[in-house]
């Protein structure tokens, strides 16, 4: 069906716009927010089925009711009227709605690497041009121009900049970047986040306790990348620490992303003769807006409440929410 023929439609009736062969873009997901507003009473529905997943996912938008955070995004897997429903979102950020939908949707998606091992920055090197693909993209947008070329060259070199060389974790640089970045989502959109430092330790036979190798941190990102998200950055803190920036993460939402965490690195042994019970990890826990309203507070919450857990001799403390 054409898709301006997808709009004659009654009041309150679902509007579905054209099926896509990728995930939505930025302008697709402004298209149909744009859709949104002209019907009030109707729900837009975009569907797309990428060629390397066996799954049609299903975005739904409407304008909400009362919301001043803009119009309720709610992601479906599958088109049925009762598909499981993977997440639901009010904002007016699309840029946030596709990096929700990428790291729901895309496992192929792998720019956010907690871990790179090259020891040398990446040779720059003039790529030959890639074919153009047979068929061009479709969007829910008619007439569209075809996507540019993204230099990946160019973003691999700038993202191992952003890493410490000893390790390939991303840098303590890199997570005070990214936590300014939320917050200032948070004054804009409310959109709340979370930052969590904690210390990993190998406790030897005499009891004493040492630090991780690199081999050991490189299995324990691994782990811990395999419970986050695309979202979420693992960084380096003020040695030996490490630290967590989890965009759109409530302070109960940390909690339970640490404990999985927690769960993935002592559930088997991080290298071979290691026993898993000799790994100890610490977390301490803030967020905004529930712990507060600035990013340094925030920093000094997350430190006070790891802290507390050292006293404590606890694996993981919230600092109490206001």
């Amino acid at each position: 069906m054409p898709l301006h023929d997808s709009f004659k439609t009654s009041a309150g009736a679902n509007i579905k716009l054209s099926k896509l062969a990728t995930i939505p873009s930025i302008q697709d997901l402004d298209f149909a927010m744009a859709q949104a507003g002209k019907h009030p009473r109707a729900v837009i529905e975009l569907p797309w089925k990428a060629a390397n997943s066996p799954t049609t996912f299903v975005l739904k938008v409407c304008t909400a009711d009362g919301s001043e955070e803009g119009p309720s995004w709610t992601l479906h897997s599958g088109e049925s009227a009762d598909a499981a429903v993977l997440w639901s979102h009010d904002s007016m950020d699309t840029f946030l709605i596709q990096s929700l939908i990428s790291a729901e949707c895309d496992p192929t998606r792998a720019l956010n690497s907690y871990v790179d091992t090259s020891k040398q920055a990446p040779l720059i090197e003039e790529a030959s041009p890639a074919p153009r693909p047979e068929v061009p993209v479709r969007s829910a947008r008619p007439d569209l121009p075809a996507p540019a070329d993204l230099d990946r060259t160019m973003l691999e070199t700038l993202q191992w900049q952003m890493r410490r060389q000893e390790t390939g974790l991303f840098s303590e640089a890199y997570a005070y970047h990214l936590l300014i970045q939320e917050f200032n989502r948070y004054q804009r959109y409310q959109v709340p986040f979370a930052f969590v430092v904690f210390e990993l330790a190998v406790r030897l036979n005499d009891g004493t306790l040492s630090l991780p190798s690199v081999r050991l941190l490189h299995e324990s990102a691994t782990r811990i990348q395999g419970v986050g998200r695309v979202l979420d950055c693992l960084c380096h803190y003020k040695d030996p620490k490490l630290c967590l920036v989890l965009p759109h993460t409530s302070c109960n939402e940390a909690v339970q992303l640490c404990s999985r965490i927690e769960q993935s690195l002592l559930q088997s042994p991080l290298a071979p003769g290691l026993d898993a019970s000799n790994v100890c990890i610490i977390f301490g826990i803030a967020s905004v807006p529930d712990t507060c309203e600035h990013p340094g507070i925030l920093i000094s919450c997350a430190l006070e409440a790891l802290e507390q857990a050292k006293r404590t001799n606890t694996s993981l403390v919230l600092f109490p929410s206001s």
